[in-house]
């Protein structure tokens, strides 16, 4: 269970900050929890003196770390008391409870005096009456009502009880001694400790109930002859236990990444900073990791800073893909400090829970790694993954984020249904990116056949999403070139003029039909004055010419005649069209369907004819738009 006690000693190094909630923190869920605390939502807010005597109430919704005990955190409806702030049942309303919990209260009341002061008010047992003077109306559902206390004391400026660290620390030094157990050895951290079967809910918040390590506390209980007693299994400290699952509550708060009842986080072993976040596409982890002045800087290698007309983009974009790798993985370890990625010691851990029923969760996925180990992973990743972004008109490399992939792969979200999926395919990429598995070639062929259908793609009014198509497109380009390369067929981010895949080349075919319709277009409504926004033959055609692409280049290339002869015979297209069936094997020229190779030649053809100067001057013919959302 190295998991487990790579939790635990994360807590130990943030140990200081247990108990701190910020003020707008109304439901106390970044905060981490104090050992033998948990979080409770409670409604009444008692005020007292140090003496113990009523000063005031109201009712007032909050929630706030409680102390508990082993048994009282896991309750169901059993008569096990929290030792200090309480339901009314257990305050006033019902005398079993209520003894109960006065036998919690009074051993460590002789601990700290503000314990005392609540001790003495429920013996004196006017709360129903102090609560009804103070306007609150107590029913028949009263019992349920949670109450916290304030205690006010001359000198003292910390009244509320949950924020006072000192009362937290005695409940813990008063609950360690006592437990009447005897110590064993905690097979998660090695050392000795109370062991426990009881083990806190509420990990995740997504799946409240659900735990992560359950055991059955009945001594004639028998599971498919595992073992006939709870304590024949391998023993956990209940000081580890609380430690972990609060660490691991707070990291999921904090840094993770829930979709349902899963969560997914990373962190530090061995200090308190967050690693780097795997989840982002390029651009945003490394936003992530400068001030402001290194990533201006960063970018002005990382992606083009003006747009995609200007004169200095193909000296500007030959630099992007040359520097890229050197320049992202000099900005993730610190702009160029290279000792610090060698000289790192520290691991990195990530972990995958999830919930499979509304009592059990848990562990689909774990990796701990060196953080040199984990950077080269995630650089790895970014740089084999990169494609081509358009960003608020910028043109730029990245590797796209995963629930982008997950939009590529299976489309976009839609109802709850989709959690499932989400959630599986998140779990899947974890293999990818942390432990270098290949990309699943399905995943290819469903995002292939997605972006061929450009049309599928389209806003709340009906109509064609040209931006989120384009989107689309470059996520499947980078996922594709990733799974083409890991078998040894390298594919870089310029166009290969001499590629020799029938896929590339019917690709480029694709592109060039497309800029030359858009070229004539553009030259006609320039003398109109309009402007065009249709979708040329090559995109309706687009999801046909994936399954069929000779037939329906001849279709594409027969509808292209108009567009020729109002281009004066459009010669250079016409050279570029010859060029690239000149490649073709003759044995190629075929009807079998393409694969992703196609969209990557498509792409980078399409990027070719934005960056050819030449070719742009004699047209007289501005760039294309091709902008992302």
């Amino acid at each position: 269970m190295s998991w487990f006690s790579n939790l635990a000693q994360a807590y130990d190094r943030i140990a200081d900050i247990a108990g701190d909630v910020a003020e707008d923190d109304k439901r106390a869920e970044n905060v981490l929890l104090p050992i033998y605390h948990m979080i409770s939502k409670t409604d009444i807010c008692i005020t007292l003196d140090g003496d113990g005597n009523f000063r005031h109430a109201n009712k007032d919704l909050l929630h706030i770390c409680v102390p508990c005990t082993e048994d009282s955190s896991t309750r169901t409806g059993k008569n096990l008391p929290h030792p200090l702030h309480e339901q009314l049942a257990y305050l006033a309303l019902d005398e079993t409870k209520r003894t109960a919990y006065l036998e919690h209260i009074a051993g460590w009341s002789h601990y700290h005096p503000k314990v005392k002061a609540v001790h003495n008010y429920i013996l004196s047992g006017t709360i129903i009456s102090d609560l009804q003077n103070s306007g609150i109306e107590i029913d028949s559902s009263a019992d349920k009502l949670f109450v916290r206390f304030r205690v006010e004391i001359h000198c003292d400026n910390n009244p509320d009880l949950w924020k006072d660290k000192s009362l937290a620390k005695t409940w813990q030094d008063y609950y360690a001694v006592s437990i009447t157990k005897d110590k064993t050895l905690c097979y998660a951290t090695g050392i000795l400790d109370f062991p426990t079967i009881k083990h806190p809910k509420g990990t995740n918040m997504s799946a409240n109930s659900a735990k992560l390590i359950s055991c059955n506390d009945k001594d004639n209980y028998t599971f498919k002859g595992r073992f006939v007693q709870s304590n024949q299994a391998n023993a956990i400290g209940i000081e580890a236990s609380q430690k972990a699952h609060a660490m691991l509550k707070f990291l999921i708060t904090k840094q993770g990444y829930r979709c349902g009842t899963q969560a997914i986080v990373a962190w530090a072993i061995d200090d308190d900073s967050a690693p780097l976040d795997f989840m982002l596409n390029s651009h945003e982890l490394c936003k992530t990791v400068l001030d402001e002045e290194q990533f201006e800087d960063f970018s002005e290698l990382y992606g083009t800073p003006v747009k995609i007309d200007s004169d200095n983009q193909i000296q500007t974009e030959a630099k992007i893909a040359t520097d890229y790798a050197r320049v992202l993985r000099n900005a993730l370890v610190g702009m160029g400090n290279s000792d610090r990625l060698k000289n790192d010691i520290r691991r990195i851990a990530v972990i995958a829970i999830d919930a499979a029923t509304t009592g059990r969760m848990g562990i689909t996925f774990y990796q701990a790694l060196p953080q040199n180990e984990y950077i080269k992973r995630v650089l790895t990743w970014h740089d084999s993954c990169k494609w081509w972004a358009y960003r608020d008109g910028l043109d730029c490399i990245s590797a796209p984020k995963v629930d982008r992939i997950i939009a590529a792969v299976y489309g976009e979200p839609k109802g709850e249904s989709y959690n499932k999926i989400k959630k599986q395919a998140r779990e899947r990429l974890l293999y990818s990116i942390i432990c270098g598995q290949p990309m699943d070639r399905g995943w290819i062929s469903a995002s292939v056949t997605r972006v061929s259908q450009p049309f599928s793609y389209s806003k709340d009014d009906g109509s064609w999403d040209r931006a989120k198509w384009l989107g689309a497109l470059s996520v499947a380009c980078a996922i594709a070139r990733k799974y083409y390369n890991s078998k040894m067929e390298e594919y870089g981010l310029e166009l290969d003029r001499k590629c020799t895949d029938r896929g590339y080349l019917f690709g480029r075919l694709l592109a060039i039909a497309d800029r030359l319709e858009n070229h004539a277009r553009s030259k006609q409504e320039g003398q109109s004055g309009g402007t065009d926004k249709r979708p040329t033959n090559a995109v309706r055609y687009m999801s046909a010419f994936s399954s069929k692409p000779l037939r329906t280049w001849k279709l594409i290339f027969d509808q292209l005649n108009p567009y020729i002869q109002r281009l004066n015979g459009a010669e250079w297209y016409q050279q570029q069209i010859d060029e690239i069936m000149s490649l073709f094997e003759l044995e190629s020229l075929d009807d079998r369907p393409l694969d992703g190779k196609y969209l990557l030649g498509y792409s980078l053809q399409r990027r070719a004819f934005w960056s050819n100067k030449e070719h742009n001057n004699e047209e007289n013919q501005p760039h294309e738009s091709n902008e992302e959302d």
